[in-house]
């Protein structure tokens, strides 16, 4: 039952062509039945295999020892093309956010964001800090992004003297509570440390 000479004798790239076309179409269009099984087999489509009423060892039988060595490497090869397509459209949009990004803020100087902590990072020794922040825009027209940040032992001291200068104060002026401050909530404890 092996026919060989309905496919032909492709290599790796005719077999791959053929293969994004399939793909791209979501059907085997206008192939040889050699082809189309080992498109089927390539991208990994027991449907189209049982669409042309035919099991996978069918498939493999016909179209025969020479192509059935082709087909791993081709699925290989169209799975990495399809990570590479990937990356490159998400670095493409990555990209595009940036310029916008980049447009608004000149347009705008200062841009504002809310933040939320996503994560903190260190290596153990240093004191760089790296803390994750996703930010919601405020103002109209703006995205948010997530982005991470490097903080240098200088500017951590710098940050940690301020942010702690900002709760005391707000705690401690005239015995009242921070306007932000929930009915329940208790001053902290740390705000107390000497910086």
């Amino acid at each position: 039952m092996t026919n060989v000479t309905s496919i032909g004798n492709p290599n790796l790239e005719q077999l791959l062509s053929k293969a994004r076309d399939a793909h791209a179409a979501g059907k085997v269009g206008a192939m040889s039945t050699g082809e189309a099984l080992a498109v089927a087999l390539i991208l990994n489509r027991p449907d189209w295999l049982q669409g042309m009423n035919f099991t996978i060892a069918e498939a493999l039988e016909r179209i025969g020892p020479e192509l059935s060595r082709l087909v791993p490497a081709v699925a290989r090869q169209f799975e990495r093309d399809s990570q590479d397509a990937a990356y490159a459209t998400a670095e493409k949009a990555r990209q595009a956010r940036d310029a916008e990004f980049v447009a608004q803020q000149k347009a705008d100087g200062i841009m504002d964001f809310s933040g939320a902590v996503v994560g903190i990072g260190d290596a153990p020794g240093y004191r760089d800090v790296r803390v994750t922040f996703d930010l919601k825009a405020i103002g109209d027209g703006l995205k948010g992004a997530r982005v991470a940040i490097s903080i240098s032992p200088q500017d951590g001291e710098t940050l940690v003297r301020h942010i702690s200068g900002v709760h005391r104060f707000a705690w401690d002026r005239s015995g009242s509570r921070p306007l932000d401050a929930t009915p329940d909530e208790r001053r902290p404890v740390w705000i107390d440390a000497r910086t």
